[in-house]
């Protein structure tokens, strides 16, 4: 009789054990990275390269007397940089003043240790798109000119190209705050109405049609 009852406690509890090995299995499955860890990790890696990076404050160039905003790097070296600008130009001889916007996009091909924290990057070159809010700029061509008057050339937005070069100056991880490194560039610049206006006029040239810009880039933590 005492080995009959103790049968039975067996069979009651061998389920039970059954099903405690099956979770401590499910359990070391979850703990093997997988499909989905490495979905996951891909997924804030994406949102985390959406933070900017850099913040840039740049003088004339186009987009206006002050402009201002955030940056993004990337590439194996970094050599690649968006920008996002925000700009304030004066009224001057209009009758207000108004805000631009500008989206940039740079190359800078190598970099040149100087050392002592200092670095020369001896070529920077790129493209940028900007465009002044206002009621004054339009996207195609009003009917009060004649047909194709500006050749597809709207007032509302700018195709600018440069060229430029850069000093940095790596801060020492002892005096690093929000910042790692600070950045002092020119670039000199044109524009698409520009160009047309010297292909178009011979008496205008090459040096009038360029615009000198001034700036700095801080490199966030």
């Amino acid at each position: 009789m005492k080995g009959f009852i103790i049968s039975i406690l067996l069979l009651l509890l061998l389920p039970l054990t059954a099903t405690a090995g099956e979770e401590d299995s499910i359990y070391l499955k979850d703990s093997i990275p997988g499909k989905y860890d490495h979905r996951i990790h891909r997924y804030r890696k994406y949102w985390e390269s959406l933070i900017p990076t850099q913040i840039i404050i740049q003088n004339a160039g186009n987009m206006g007397f002050i402009s201002g905003g955030f940056g993004w790097e990337y590439g194996r070296r970094g050599q690649w940089e968006t920008h996002l600008l925000w700009g304030f130009l004066p009224k001057y001889s209009s009758t207000r003043a108004k805000l631009t916007m500008t989206v940039k996009e740079t190359y800078i091909p190598w970099s040149i240790n100087l050392g002592k924290g200092f670095a020369l990057e001896p070529l920077s070159s790129g493209i940028y798109v900007n465009t002044v809010y206002g009621h004054e700029f339009w996207k195609s061509q009003p009917g009060r000119y004649p047909d194709k008057y500006y050749q597809a050339l709207s007032t509302k937005f700018r195709l600018n190209v440069f060229l430029g070069q850069r000093v940095t100056l790596n801060i020492p991880e002892r005096h690093r705050f929000f910042v790692k490194a600070i950045t002092a560039f020119y670039e000199v610049s044109t524009c698409d109405l520009y160009i047309r206006a010297m292909i178009q006029d011979d008496q205008i040239s090459l040096w009038q049609i360029l615009g000198l810009s001034l700036g700095l880039k801080f490199q966030l933590l």
